[in-house]
């Protein structure tokens, strides 16, 4: 027993050592310049360690305006297309990466998300053409991450601009309006709630009624003898035992 106890202590002991010399190593290790990985241009197909370039949202909005960028996604959201790939024959798509770009701003990844493969994308509220695409037919709500095919970083930034695009208007969304009745909060008021306000001539009462599906209170399931039928039903299960 001392002789396992001794051998599984130095056993940890070189552990650590070799622990330790690899993180000094990994820290030690100088960063690249973009000069020298390169920079991940549209026309470069492995981005894997380069750098992506930096554009101004004016650069953007002109690129999304342009002949490149028509021919790239035939007028189709940027997602369309996009298939990730994946090791192996599964048949569930697997969880979103964290994030297709490291912090010093390197490709860690060759097929990046659909917003980190395109040099000129990126998630800002004075382009909200680009964030439409990933909402939801009908609604200001964006889609589902797995449908959009964005790292949990661009999904994060998507949601972080259409907060901000929504409080700056650049992004215009309907608000349900209530009629509150101040008598339920205030004891002291007295004036009753205002009239039903319309849009465009029709009432969200009349469109959607609340509720509605109307249950009356008290309504006996008549014609149906749910205790003999449960009796029948416990005699069946003992029989098929």
């Amino acid at each position: 027993n001392l002789r396992m106890l001794a051998t599984s202590r130095t056993i940890a002991r070189r552990l650590l050592s070799t622990s330790r010399v690899v993180c000094c190593e990994e820290k030690s290790k100088e960063v690249p310049t973009p000069e020298e990985a390169g920079w991940a241009f549209n026309q470069v197909e492995r981005k894997m360690g380069m750098y992506k370039p930096h554009h101004s949202v004016d650069e953007q909005i002109a690129y999304m305006s342009s002949r490149a960028y028509h021919d790239a996604y035939k007028g189709l959201p940027i997602y369309r297309w996009y298939k990730r790939n994946f090791k192996g024959q599964s048949i569930l798509q697997p969880p979103p990466r964290l994030f297709c770009i490291d912090k010093h701003g390197r490709f860690n990844v060759n097929n990046a998300c659909p917003v980190c493969r395109d040099e000129y994308l990126f998630f800002d509220y004075r382009n909200p053409s680009l964030i439409e695409q990933f909402l939801s037919t009908g609604t200001y709500q964006p889609i589902e991450i797995l449908k959009s095919g964005l790292c949990r970083e661009q999904y994060a930034q998507l949601q972080a601009q259409l907060i901000k695009a929504k409080e700056h208007g650049t992004i215009t969304f309907g608000v349900d309006f209530r009629n509150y009745d101040f008598r339920k909060y205030y004891a002291w008021w007295k004036a009753e709630p205002a009239e039903p306000v319309e849009r465009a001539g029709l009432r969200l009462e009349d469109i959607h009624p609340d509720p509605l599906v109307s249950f009356p209170a008290h309504k006996r399931d008549k014609g149906n003898d749910w205790d003999q039928w449960w009796l029948r039903h416990d005699k069946f299960a003992r029989k098929a035992k």
